[in-house]
């Protein structure tokens, strides 16, 4: 994979690791450019980390570099993620490694035609391509034209005791509403500043956690429409548990999501959340159950549900949503369930070798 950079993917991938059963498991990660925001925790759980410093986007020198790992390495599995795909997939199958898994993490909006060529040329070497929600299934079957038993079904999940929130939160006239994703045009955050703009009438605070190539733009439209000191763009944070313990209602406004990996832990802490109504995310969020859906870029449709909110701020209707998503979480996303299934996988896989 291309790095441990701040993202929901790249958290699940070493959480995944770490609870591979060691006993049947010896993982390496390889990353192609540099260690990220995780790699710090990596190298503390004790994960054999490989990086081989690329140079620019598409540097061919590593292949080489990945070739000559994997020689190495000799492994009976290689499983390939995010931009690690084509090369990975490549050097393991010339290598002729028994077991090739990859996984599609997103819906793959924008890719580029040469991309989904290679993709789509590489994808043979694979025994099985998972797909992390029935959203990624489904774009990556018409995409790359898979056929149907290339494909398994396996949802992201995340060490449910990190986000486990019980505890009241603090008593405030003020509504805080907040985020946690990478500052892109996919998380649709201009929408939500906008919207909240046509409510400046109302006692708010929005905060998001990440950083991004938007940040700029995000500053500067703030700036303009007036919102300087109720819009907090806060940068990377380590400590997402205790940022989500300062909030009042979650807000997802993706154009599209393969899952999201934010939603899960703002459930976990037991949030009322209010996102977007695309295919991935309407996986996790059954609208009026464990969530609200607004339709996906509405301007008019977002600010109808956020003044519904803070109208109804403090009734329990609320606080109700976010304990039925936070049990859907923890009976659907935890960790320990999906490392299972990632190991009956690989040891069906070589088995059936």
């Amino acid at each position: 994979m291309p790095s441990l950079d701040a993202g929901g993917a790249e958290r699940f991938i070493l959480d995944l690791i770490r609870n591979l059963d060691q006993n049947l498991f010896s993982p390496t990660l390889v990353l192609f450019s540099h260690g990220g925001f995780f790699e710090a925790a990596a190298r503390q759980a004790g994960i054999d980390l490989i990086i081989l410093r690329k140079r620019f986007k598409f540097d061919p020198i590593n292949f080489f570099k990945l070739y000559r790992v994997v020689k190495k390495l000799k492994p009976d599995i290689v499983h390939t993620q995010l931009g690690g795909d084509i090369y990975g997939r490549l050097a393991a199958r010339m290598l002729a490694v028994p077991v090739i898994v990859s996984t599609e993490q997103n819906v793959q909006i924008g890719e580029s035609g040469l991309i989904r060529c290679l993709k789509t040329w590489t994808a043979k070497f694979a025994a099985k391509i998972v797909a992390i929600s029935q959203a990624v299934k489904a774009d990556a079957l018409k995409r790359y034209g898979l056929p149907e038993t290339k494909m398994e079904l396996i949802y992201n999940g995340l060490e449910t005791g990190k986000f486990l929130l019980t505890e009241p939160r603090p008593k405030s006239d003020k509504i805080i509403f907040g985020s946690v994703g990478r500052l892109t045009a996919q998380k649709n955050y201009s929408l939500l500043i906008e919207a909240l703009a046509e409510l400046k009438d109302y006692n708010w605070e929005l905060r998001l956690v990440g950083e991004g190539e938007l940040r700029g733009d995000l500053e500067r439209r703030t700036s303009e429409l007036g919102l300087t000191g109720r819009v907090k763009l806060l940068g990377l944070r380590a400590d997402i548990k205790g940022f989500l313990a300062g909030l009042d209602i979650f807000v997802l406004p993706s154009l599209w999501e393969g899952l999201g990996l934010a939603l899960l832990e703002a459930g976990l802490a037991a949030l009322p959340v209010l996102a977007s109504r695309v295919d991935g995310i309407r996986e996790v969020i059954r609208d009026g159950q464990t969530g609200i859906l607004f339709n996906s870029n509405d301007r008019p449709d977002l600010v109808v549900k956020l003044k519904q909110i803070m109208a109804s701020s403090a009734k329990p209707e609320l606080s109700i949503l976010g304990k039925n998503l936070q049990a859907t979480v923890q009976a659907r996303f935890d960790i320990k369930i999906i490392a299972k299934q990632y190991q009956d996988l690989y040891l069906n896989l070589l088995s059936a070798k």
